[in-house]
């Protein structure tokens, strides 16, 4: 690769020059090997920028923008945490009163989701299927794990219900402007925005936050890290008790498959399916997407790392658990 076609800013304090080239070396070969266009990465420690570079353009287009701090990419999965804030929010309002409500007592006339709890949602462990525009199960609830949008989908709509809002509108009132979160939203156009290869340029998006087309900049994604680092303390948002509990597994019966709070997978040991890396500290929680974005939290070393991509194609070479495996230990080693 041509790295002058780069366009990469440094801030370093703690980093030695070999965990840069490290993590500088593992990012452009997932860039390389998914095919993406744009790439970034933020590591934050302390309040404090540790590394910051942003590689690559917003599309293939001749002329198309160069990444920059204000890129704004799509962050796909990522956004199911923000959809866990807006539960949070609720359940601080008492419009909910907790994770063990039966979802069957909100849509009744679904009567495949009786016994399936919020908690079961959260955690991917609710069994529940979208198919032909049906729902089907394909496990009791809390007896296996599977990852998948249908448990998210049943959510927003709880939440719709609840509060005669939009998820998106929820999270503009509680959090977006309150923290200054104005690099972050759901968009129904790319205009101006990093293309998300992935995206089926056949189905109409909206803006009210059921899609998978929320976008934001590096910097802000991090600063979603840091506000759960901080425990909401740095925004004056929700309790730090809301946090905790956002952030702490919600279901423990299932030892050897991942663990969730509201939707951030959270590392409380190593096991073969962990996508949390084996060098990253108990404690740390973790938000992923599938164009490549990770938004990782150590609290141990109180250091927040993002790195934004828009990858193009699903390469069957490509080891995805052992990319966000490494990007959390090289991220772990630059702060340690």
């Amino acid at each position: 690769m041509n790295l002058s076609f780069f366009s990469i800013y440094f801030y370093y304090n703690k980093m030695g020059v070999e965990d840069l080239n490290s993590i500088e070396k593992h990012n452009v070969k997932v860039y390389d090997e998914t095919g993406a266009t744009a790439l970034s990465c933020l590591i934050l420690q302390d309040g404090k920028t540790v590394y910051e570079s942003y590689t690559g353009t917003h599309s293939r287009e001749y002329g198309a923008q160069k990444v920059q701090e204000d890129s704004r990419f799509n962050i796909a999965s990522i956004r199911k945490s923000y959809i866990g804030f807006a539960l949070a929010c609720m359940i601080a309002e008492g419009k909910i009163r907790g994770l063990d409500e039966d979802l069957y007592a909100y849509f009744p006339e679904i009567p495949v989701i009786e016994g399936i709890t919020i908690r079961h949602v959260l955690t991917h462990t609710h069994g529940l299927a979208e198919k032909d525009g049906n729902w089907i199960r394909m496990f009791p609830p809390g007896e296996n794990w599977f990852y998948n949008n249908a448990g998210v989908n049943l959510l927003i709509s709880l939440l719709q219900t609840v509060s005669g809002k939009t998820v998106a509108l929820i999270l503009n009132e509680q959090v977006f402007q309150k923290a200054g979160f104005s690099e972050s939203g759901w968009e129904k156009s790319e205009e101006n925005l990093v293309v998300n290869f992935l995206s089926d340029p056949s189905r109409h998006l909206d803006d009210s936050g059921v899609d998978s087309n929320l976008y934001c900049s590096t910097r802000d994604l991090a600063k979603w890290g840091e506000l759960f680092l901080a425990r909401g303390k740095n925004a004056g948002i929700l309790t730090p008790d809301a946090f905790n509990e956002m952030t702490s597994v919600q279901f423990t019966e299932l030892p050897q498959l991942p663990k969730h709070g509201y939707f951030w997978w959270v590392k409380e040991e190593d096991f073969p399916k962990n996508e949390i890396g084996p060098n990253v500290p108990k404690g740390s929680y973790q938000l992923l997407g599938i164009t490549g974005c990770i938004c990782l939290v150590m609290p141990e070393y109180n250091a927040v790392a993002v790195r934004m991509l828009n990858q193009a194609w699903q390469n069957r070479n490509f080891d995805y658990m052992d990319d966000v495996r490494t990007f959390g230990d090289l991220a772990a080693g630059m702060v340690n």
